[in-house]
């Protein structure tokens, strides 16, 4: 049989921990990766999941989609009803890791099918889980993030959490010389890395294999930017989980500086404040103590269909978060047609490098909050820049933000390990 004649086992199996049309954040994140995924395999898929996760993919799937699909969906015994944000959902997602290993290998032994392995949702830079070990597969890791560290001015928002987040650092700077690290970065045939922060993690050697792009994306732009006239109010927009390291407390800082320093431009601005988490009773006596309770409006958490008004009613998008890989919101609001502004660090600059705001830099936590509340100023009476920084976001996103282009990376690496696994045949044929 010629090497052209050869049946290429093309199954891909995405280990996507969390994978739901439902839900945003991570779950959001494994959606769309199989969504893609499916749309350029040429072959059969194979899903594996949470089990609370099963039911909904199949619902959401299209006809001819669903019958390519293969769902190995598992739970470790009394976990399948734990939520994403439960307090030990990371210790579960290793222990699940290391159960992934045995399931997928009893699958691969049943069936001998699986030529590729993704594995994306959860992340982390320090834990690529063990499908590596795989035998016959190609291993893809990623999109991988997880190698930001946050600023040491940032120690005032994490409060007692600092002292983890000190022993996160150190063991984050030392991944590169860790074996299970290196060996994982070794098996891997390529890297997928969210933010150059992560890529400078990885063991020297393993860079060659890595290609850089976000671990997220969205379907399309859904506005297109509207004529910006100085207004009699200005609102800002923030979203996000109420958790130290999103920092929405920079914001309140900033608005109180406003009030204090400039309290006519006070008096326009709207703040509206979207989301939840276990900071939501703090954010609450925090607005009352900063006397900015009549100001900002705490909205809780909102069906994604309600958020959407929200970004198109807002003349500006506050992302605040002193540690994230990337940031689906930045992009949500982007899309939207809604300038932003954010740290000069980690995601938030691999996004808006590229255009829809303004990158802040700061070198104490004093700074930041004076920086921010300069950029608020500057941007309520500037009516053609706001307009500026939304047209380069929705162009930003047309040419870098697509989930479609995720697709066609996936592609291009599905072509490049087919061509690599005819090579080596052709070698052994030789």
């Amino acid at each position: 049989m010629s090497v052209q004649e050869v049946p290429m086992k093309d199954c891909v199996l995405i280990s996507a921990f969390a994978c739901d049309p439902s839900m945003g954040s991570e779950p959001y994140v494994g959606w769309n990766w199989l969504k893609q995924i499916l749309t350029v395999s040429d072959g059969n898929v194979v899903l594996l999941t949470r089990r609370m996760h099963e039911r909904p993919v199949r619902e959401a799937l299209e006809p001819a989609s669903r019958a390519r699909l293969d769902i190995v969906a598992f739970d470790l015994p009394g976990c399948a009803g734990m939520a994403h944000h439960h307090s030990l959902m990371k210790p579960y997602y290793v222990f699940w890791q290391v159960a992934a290993l045995f399931v997928v290998l009893v699958y691969q032994l049943r069936h001998r099918s699986l030529a590729v392995i993704q594995q994306c949702t959860y992340n982390v830079v320090d834990m690529p889980g063990l499908l590596w070990l795989v035998p016959g597969t190609r291993f893809i890791w990623g999109p991988v993030g997880g190698g930001q560290i946050p600023p040491a001015w940032a120690k005032p928002l994490y409060g007692r959490g600092w002292i983890k987040q000190r022993w996160r650092t150190l063991m984050k700077r030392t991944l590169r010389f860790n074996p299970y690290i290196c060996l994982a970065s070794y098996c891997s045939s390529s890297i997928l890395v969210a933010n150059q922060d992560t890529l400078e993690m990885l063991p020297r050697f393993a860079h060659r294999k890595c290609i850089k792009t976000l671990e997220t994306a969205v379907s399309g732009v859904t506005a297109s930017p509207a004529a910006q006239e100085p207004k009699e109010s200005f609102t800002l927009l923030w979203v996000g989980r109420l958790e130290p390291r999103k920092a929405l407390k920079l914001l309140l800082d900033a608005i109180a500086q406003i009030k204090a320093d400039q309290p006519q431009a006070y008096e326009r601005l709207r703040i509206k404040v979207l989301g939840t988490g276990p900071d939501a009773q703090k954010t609450e006596v925090e607005v009352a103590a900063l006397g900015l309770a009549g100001k900002v409006e705490l909205l809780g958490a909102l069906p994604f269909a309600e958020v959407q008004p929200l970004y198109e009613g807002a003349d500006l998008f506050v992302f605040t978060s002193v540690q994230d890989t990337s940031g689906n919101v930045l992009l949500e609001s982007l899309a939207s047609g809604l300038p932003a502004i954010a740290l000069n660090h980690q995601g938030p600059r691999e996004i808006l490098q590229n255009g829809g705001g303004r990158l802040i830099d700061a070198h104490s936590y004093n700074e930041a909050v004076k920086e921010f509340a300069r950029a608020i100023l500057e941007l309520m009476d500037a009516p053609q820049l706001l307009r500026a920084y939304a047209q380069a976001g929705l162009e930003n996103i047309q040419k870098h933000c697509l989930w479609e282009q995720k697709g066609e990376l996936f592609r291009t690496l599905l072509d490049a390990q087919g061509k690599s696994a005819k090579s080596h045949l052709a070698s052994d044929q030789a």
